[in-house]
């Protein structure tokens, strides 16, 4: 994350020694996967939003380190699932550890880092801590199985959408930074404040990723372009530009979609939704997103720590992976 301040980048420093040092197992096995994912160039968002949200609040406790692993677990831990349903072969410039040790272990290190994250929260012994991680991965959950019922769904709408991605994304963001609130035990109005700037950072952030996947490289990206296309997956600039293309074309990504295709099917599809304004759209409501996320920080005391967030919001819309 290359935009990141010198005081953030000790705190990821941090998060990436606890990520190891927390897996708590003996397993040679688990333990060679779990550096192979969780060390292989993640963004590490959701730990890094939980501490910088302890620190906002003066929560300076030791732990927060340790407890920030339980946010990026669960979250590895739905990108080894989702690897396996979308057959996916790449995952943060690497292979994809379905590929590389098959689909029964990326589902059980999946598994595994579920119940880690359940045990060092359980560390915590704080009942609404827990029941908002609980939440989170339930809405999450959710938001994966609604996406796979609208698969090749070209009639989605972007209202539909926004639901999909507020439950598979945004919850596990908007938790990290309420989770914070929780343990420093600030009043409700700050809570709710972190709850919605995760809450939108969130939106943002996947609204960008669904564009990148049409427009990045695969260098940068880190995984295939069009692969959500290829996936049958109907995200927002897809919804953008099938509102101003042609029947004909509509009528090809209806095939595309349902009958798959080869190659030049998909990048036919791909550069159509480029010629339209759909990428300028989806950046423009990523933008709106984010200015919510930082007008939801007015309520904190000016301090480096709310610069590093404000920060974080621009990185989160000027990314290229």
């Amino acid at each position: 994350m290359k935009f990141i301040l010198d005081e953030a980048k000790s705190h990821i420093e941090r998060i990436t020694n606890e990520l190891i040092k927390n897996i708590g197992s003996d397993l040679s096995f688990i333990r060679e996967i779990g550096e192979h994912i969780l060390l292989g160039n993640g963004k590490l968002l959701r730990p890094l939003l939980f501490v910088l949200s302890c620190k906002l609040l003066g929560y300076e406790e030791e732990r927060i380190y340790s407890l920030s692993t339980v946010f990026e677990y669960i979250h590895v831990a739905s990108l080894l699932h989702d690897d396996v349903l979308d057959n996916a072969e790449m995952r943060r410039n690497r292979p994809s550890v379905n590929t590389v040790w098959g689909d029964h272990a990326a589902i059980l290190q999946g598994d595994f880092l579920y119940a880690r994250s359940l045990i060092i929260a359980l560390s915590t012994k704080n009942l609404r801590f827990l029941e908002k991680i609980a939440d989170a991965t339930n809405r999450m959950v959710e938001g994966q199985i609604m996406e796979l019922i609208c698969s090749n769904n070209v009639d989605l709408t972007r209202e539909q959408y926004f639901s999909i991605i507020e439950k598979k994304t945004s919850s596990l963001l908007s938790a990290a930074c309420e989770c914070a609130a929780v343990l420093a035990g600030t009043d409700i109005e700050k809570e709710i404040a972190l709850h919605n700037f995760g809450h939108n950072l969130g939106m943002a952030f996947q609204l960008i990723d669904d564009m990148l996947d049409y427009i990045s490289s695969e260098d940068v990206f880190g995984k295939p372009v069009g692969k959500d296309l290829r996936e049958g997956k109907v995200t927002l600039p897809l919804i953008y530009a099938i509102q101003e293309i042609g029947e004909e074309d509509r009528g090809r990504i209806i095939k595309l979609l349902k009958e798959k295709g080869n190659n030049k099917e998909y990048e036919y599809i791909l550069k159509k939704v480029t010629q339209t304004k759909a990428i300028s759209r989806t950046k423009y409501d990523a933008l709106n997103f984010v200015n919510k996320a930082k007008r939801s920080l007015d309520l904190f005391d000016s301090s480096p720590i709310k610069d590093i967030l404000i920060e974080l919001s621009n990185y989160v819309v000027q990314r290229e992976r």
